[in-house]
């Protein structure tokens, strides 16, 4: 009995091995047989990469959108190809293959960047291969942005060379200390306030007994704090309170409480 188990595993593995060998050989001669290696076009020009092709059974397209920059290649020949070359690569007679061409190499040209933005200078010089080397800034007394660079403009340059750049920009205007305004004529006041670039922004008038008309009484920004042309100046005048009569002083009525009645 055990020798007989032997023969069915003996014959099992004859079967195997015949199986295997008689796929690797119909695949071999059907499939393989009509399949070459992948040739490398890669710096051939284009007449010579179609008729390489050809001799070996295949099409060849060529695809401008797969057109690229290179160094080493000259400019007109293949640098890419869809599908990769060797002897493991197979590709079956008739099968056309898509390349790109060289461009040649990639040639860098300092861009004009006069009135951008330093910001926006940095990414146009980053969408050209370059990069950004010293940045200096001066005051500007006309439209801000990219007053030179250098290298030049047009200047062609390798890859990831440094450009310099001179910006200008609005120069700040000139700062004061405040002073104290208060119990000065408003009129007064603006006068000389605007001797000095400053202006008054709002103005608010206040009753404040015992003081004559257009007499400072508050004043923002407080006195000693930096101001600039840009900040606004807000004051508050003194102004008379006009009644029909005697001034009379009306008590504070507490809360909830009736109000004072009042004797005519």
């Amino acid at each position: 009995m055990r020798r007989g188990c032997l023969d069915n595993l003996l014959f099992a593995f004859l079967i195997v091995v015949a199986f295997g060998a008689s796929t690797f050989f119909w695949f071999t001669f059907f499939v393989r047989g009509k399949s070459i290696p992948t040739p490398n076009l890669v710096g051939k020009s284009v007449t010579d990469a179609r008729a390489f092709c050809s001799d070996l059974g295949l099409g060849l397209v060529v695809d401008n959108d797969l057109d690229r920059n290179a160094d080493r290649v000259p400019a007109g020949a293949v640098v890419y190809q869809n599908r990769t070359p060797g002897a493991t690569s197979f590709v079956k007679r008739g099968t056309k293959i898509r390349v790109g061409l060289s461009l040649g190499p990639l040639v860098n040209r300092i861009p004009d960047l006069g009135g951008q933005s330093a910001r926006t200078a940095l990414l146009i010089l980053g969408q050209q291969a370059l990069k950004l080397g010293n940045l200096s800034y001066v005051d500007s007394y006309g439209a801000p942005g990219v007053m030179a660079e250098d290298p030049p403009v047009n200047t062609v340059v390798p890859a990831q060379t440094p450009v310099s750049l001179l910006v200008g920009v609005v120069a700040p205007p000139p700062q004061f200390i405040m002073p104290d305004l208060i119990d000065q004529q408003v009129g007064q006041v603006r006068v000389a306030l605007a001797q000095r670039g400053l202006s008054v922004g709002n103005v608010k008038f206040e009753a404040y007994p015992g003081i004559q008309d257009g007499i400072i009484i508050r004043q923002f920004p407080l006195r000693g704090a930096p101001v600039s042309a840009r900040d606004a100046i807000t004051l508050v005048v003194s102004k008379q309170e006009q009644t029909g009569g005697i001034d009379q002083q009306v008590p504070t009525t507490p809360a909830g409480a009736a109000p004072p009645q009042t004797q005519t």
